[in-house]
């Protein structure tokens, strides 16, 4: 190659590499607004769904979901973890039947009160 090869071959790298990091940061962005709750879960009504809390608890499976992080909370192994995925014990499980409790709580552990919410809210058997 010569030189003028070389530098239009650096040009077009350094386009292509430039075009890159702004379509991952327009991904980033989109992200963020997912994050703040810009998408509906799966399982919720369709067609302007609202929550009316952060917080829903699937009551029958101790598993949490945060409507502004577009998370779910749930117990795994004896740790809490926090997910995009729909943890194992939700999987197969009609997620528009299941009973969910809009949870009246401030805050960004709403597991910490997990023992409460099981007694409020007993699994049914």
């Amino acid at each position: 190659m010569n030189s003028f090869q070389v530098i239009v071959f650096l040009i077009l790298m350094l386009t292509l590499s430039f075009q890159k990091n702004i379509q991952a940061q327009g991904k980033g962005s989109g992200h963020a607004q997912a994050q703040k709750g810009g998408e509906s879960p799966p399982w919720a009504p369709a067609h302007g769904y609202k929550p009316k809390t952060r917080y829903v608890y699937f009551k029958d499976f101790g598993v949490y979901y945060d409507h502004h992080q577009s998370v779910y909370i749930a117990l795994s192994g004896g740790t809490w973890t926090v997910s995009t995925k729909l943890p194992g014990t939700l999987i197969g499980v009609d997620l528009k039947a299941a009973i969910k409790i809009d949870l009246d709580f401030e805050g960004d552990n709403p597991q910490r009160d997990y023992a409460i919410h099981q007694k409020k809210f007993p699994k049914i058997k």
